[in-house]
């Protein structure tokens, strides 16, 4: 699927963004999924981990079982997301240029530029998330300044520090299109995220009931297990939307700013892998 690169419209890059997507649904819902697994696993085990009736960890309370688990989803899920993303990337950069890759050339592509993504990803998260503790206005900024490290370090092979300084130059004066953008994902991830909710009032995944001894929580596994699915499911729709769009968005402005030539990028980022 080669596509004519130029300067688009945000109308364009939301059109062109459908049709990568469809075109390569299965490979990436398989990346992120793979991505995911970890997160999946503790969410379908939440009932278990909670349930009264669960066996305890010896010496350990509910809560810090709970937590321990957290605390693993979150290690695995660092070392997994970055090469999920670079993937990803690679399979978009390529479907741009009429070169589908493969999964197993995505993560080649991937394991080869694992260390300067997790580092750009910690950094770029970190003072997001310091800017919006602080104040919601600098973390907005940041946000916006950091939106392409992912592509910097896959597209360019920038490394972690030169990544989130090439994100910002490229995001100056159409940072308003770029918040635009990113706040529209958003809005499409909330709204699918309570329809994924009012699941729990057609089947609810817990409901409380009077025993002889007293209220007591019922767990009701298979809906959890449905409500947990759908939402993964729509979950990697939507983040794999929001990837090709916003990697649609960085070739245009790219293309306006520095006449970005797509077929030399191309062959410069096969050199990377070499």
């Amino acid at each position: 699927m080669r596509f004519e690169i130029g300067a688009m419209s945000v109308g364009d890059i939301l059109d062109r963004g459908l049709k990568i997507l469809l075109a390569r649904l299965p490979v990436y819902y398989f990346i992120s999924l793979i991505v995911q697994l970890p997160v999946l696993a503790v969410q379908l085990a939440l009932p278990f981990i909670q349930s009264s009736d669960a066996a305890a960890v010896p010496g350990l309370g509910q809560a810090v079982a709970v937590l321990i688990g957290a605390l693993g989803v979150l290690v695995l899920t660092l070392i997994l997301q970055p090469m999920g993303i670079a993937a990803i990337l690679h399979i978009i950069a390529q479907e741009f240029i009429d070169k589908p890759a493969g999964m197993g050339e995505a993560f080649r592509f991937a394991f080869r530029r694992f260390g300067s993504l997790l580092g750009a990803s910690i950094l770029a998260g970190l003072l997001t998330g310091v800017g919006m503790l602080l104040c919601l206005v600098p973390g907005l900024i940041f946000w916006v300044w950091y939106v392409f490290v992912s592509q910097a370090v896959v597209v360019e092979g920038c490394g972690p520090v030169d990544a989130l300084t090439r994100s910002k130059e490229l995001t100056e004066a159409y940072r308003w299109r770029v918040f635009g953008l990113l706040v529209l994902f958003l809005v499409i991830g909330m709204i699918l995220g309570l329809l994924v909710g009012a699941l729990e009032y057609v089947m609810p995944s817990s409901e409380m009931v009077s025993t002889p001894t007293g209220t007591r929580m019922i767990q009701h596994y298979g809906n959890h297990s449905i409500q947990v699915v759908a939402a993964t499911l729509l979950n990697i729709v939507v983040q794999t939307y929001s990837a090709v769009c916003l990697t649609l968005l960085y070739f245009d402005l790219r293309i306006r700013k520095e006449g970005f030539d797509l077929e030399l990028a191309a062959k410069q980022q096969t050199s990377i892998v070499e």
